[in-house]
């Protein structure tokens, strides 16, 4: 209780307390009662950065846990190769996103990166853009490096689920007639419903808190295009010193990972309830 009191508690506390006051970090501060909520309501750089990450998260259940699972699926075999082609697919989780966020911006750098200049190679010149300084391209490329660190995370996690799955009930299911595309939506998916249930939520609350991916391939550029709550909290908070403001910021965005949080667990529960 001593630890959680003073780690959880006590900064949540002094949060929602500076969430109500002007403050720049360094002087006393001063009560503003509802005015950074207000003002919070109002920046529509912040109320975009909303729309710009659920279109991410909407992104990263196709990249993440979509292509995840069906990976998980295709390489669910103990053929020769199959567990190599596995780690090769996992690989990207090990690295930091900060780290994969710089190694692809210099992949897609528009004068010397590697998409660019292999689109040259080929006699596509007329292909090569720059691909992270247009407000059409810049949001796709971050989600679809997300999708490259983090399916194989979710692919691991299906394809332990699919291990418990007994095969007689795939054996009954091809005696029966069912082609492998019924199997899928018969019996693997029915199976692995509670697993979906959490990597979707783990994909919508990670979503929201994106930062380091976005802040090393684009920190919220072109115009506001790439720009999140986690990127224009710091931004407000640290690079223009208002840390009431930040907290504020902050707090909203925790109401609603929270509210969402509840209700899609809710929503879940609801369902299983009436499915049994």
């Amino acid at each position: 209780m001593l630890l959680f009191g003073t780690f959880v508690l006590l900064p949540l506390g002094a949060s929602i307390y500076y969430a109500f006051t002007f403050w720049d970090g360094f002087s006393e501060p001063r009560w503003a009662g509802l005015s950074n909520f207000i003002r919070a309501l109002t920046d529509t750089t912040y109320l975009m950065s909303y729309v710009h990450v659920v279109l991410y998260i909407l992104a990263t259940l196709i990249f993440e846990v979509s292509f995840g699972l069906m990976m998980a699926v295709l390489l669910n075999s103990d053929r020769r190769g199959f567990s190599l082609m596995r780690g090769m697919f996992f690989s990207p989780v090990v690295l930091s996103m900060s780290a994969a966020g710089v190694l692809w911006t210099f992949v897609l750098d528009y004068r010397s990166g590697l998409l660019n200049s292999m689109l040259k190679s080929v006699g596509l010149a007329d292909w090569a853009q720059p691909w992270m300084s247009q407000p059409e391209t810049a949001l796709l490329f971050i989600c679809l490096v997300s999708g490259w660190k983090y399916a194989g995370f979710y692919m691991v996690i299906f394809f332990a689920a699919l291990r418990r799955i007994p095969r007689n009930i795939y054996e009954a299911a091809r005696l029966d007639g069912a082609n492998q595309v019924q199997q899928f939506f018969a019996i693997t998916i029915p199976m692995l419903k509670q697993n979906i249930i959490v990597c979707v939520l783990l994909a919508v609350t990670g979503g929201f808190a994106g930062f380091d991916l976005f802040f090393t391939m684009s920190n919220g550029q072109p115009f506001g295009a790439t720009e999140v709550p986690a990127t224009w909290i710091i931004k407000q908070a640290f690079d223009q010193n208002q840390i009431g403001y930040g907290v504020a910021l902050t707090v909203i965005l925790t109401v609603v990972v929270s509210l969402i949080s509840l209700v899609y667990l809710r929503l879940s529960e609801r369902s299983n309830v009436t499915r049994y």
